[in-house]
């Protein structure tokens, strides 16, 4: 397999959200959707990417001096510095050059050996809380070669396996993965296709219908992202409720995610905006209230974070 390669954005180590135990979760980079709330932009590119930290600049332009590409310029005004992205080939020059670590490279390759290396030095704490590794993303489907190498060598290891999916994959790409699988979390973003595509810039039919053909073989977690404006409503949560409920019983629960902030200086750091600033998030109550409503079709639900 060393002729594999995935690209990672990162590690994240003793995590208590994404599956039994304590865990390793590993963020693959790119993602095929592009939902108005993402909270991760530095995961949906399928390329390295540089982040700007403005507050750490001190507008030496050193930056600027290195760029082959001349993606960089340096405002004089401002003493800050503006990278043209479609000029940016991620070659992290940049980064190497900044001496007050301003701007950092996100997007790491690896083949499945090397991240086995890394997720290997947890495995003391899989072994003492029943945990393991979830690769989540972006979307992992995207590098499903990449992560089903990956996913062996974990297996091998006896590793509890899990994974993080909005399911917006070819089923012959996303089958396969699932054979790998102990447990998979799956996004339902909202059951109207028109509004849908409104908001995440794809269908929701493929989703919808991996999500089924996934239930029959998987142990599933549903999650619903519960975004205001977009699927809040109690008509769009009761309806997907009762879908959760119509797959059967290899799905544990439908997990309802409440909307936060917390991704806004990540796309101040790609020097993008974020379209959905002056939304607030729902209160306990209305969170507390849809969960409600959802147990009312028979499933159990619980309020994630």
């Amino acid at each position: 397999m060393n002729d594999l390669r995935g690209i990672i954005y990162g590690i994240e180590r003793f995590s208590l959200h994404d599956g039994p135990g304590i865990r390793t979760l590993v963020i693959t980079k790119g993602c095929p959707l592009s939902c108005r709330w993402c909270s991760s932009p530095y995961t949906q590119s399928p390329k390295p990417e540089v982040l700007y930290r403005q507050s750490d600049c001190t507008g030496c332009a050193a930056c600027a001096a290195v760029c082959k590409n001349r993606a960089i310029t340096f405002d004089k005004a401002s003493a800050s510095v503006k990278t043209d992205r479609t000029l940016c080939s991620g070659c992290g020059e940049c980064v190497a050059a900044c001496a007050q670590a301003a701007r950092e490279l996100a997007g790491r390759y690896y083949t499945p050996e090397a991240l086995l290396r890394e997720v290997e030095k947890d495995e003391a704490f899989y072994r003492r809380s029943g945990g393991g590794v979830t690769v989540g993303g972006g979307e992992p489907t995207l590098q499903a070669a990449f992560v089903a190498g990956f996913l062996d060598l974990c297996r091998e290891n006896h590793f509890h396996t899990a994974m993080e999916t909005c399911a917006f994959a070819p089923w012959e790409r996303f089958a396969p993965l699932l054979e790998k699988l102990d447990l998979v979390y799956i996004d339902l973003k909202h059951m109207d296709d028109k509004t849908h595509r409104a908001w995440t810039g794809a269908s929701n039919r493929r989703i919808l219908d991996n999500l089924q053909r996934a239930a029959r073989q998987n142990d599933v977690i549903v999650r619903i992202p519960v975004i205001p404006g977009f699927n809040d409503s109690v008509d769009n949560i009761s309806e997907s409720a009762k879908f959760v409920k119509s797959l059967g019983n290899h799905v544990a629960r439908l997990e309802l995610l409440p909307y936060h902030l917390f991704g806004i200086h990540r796309y101040a750091e790609l020097e993008r905006g974020y379209a959905l600033s002056s939304i607030p998030p729902l209160s306990d109550e209305q969170m507390a209230n849809l969960r409600d409503r959802a147990r009312t079709a028979g499933i159990a639900v619980e309020i994630g974070g």
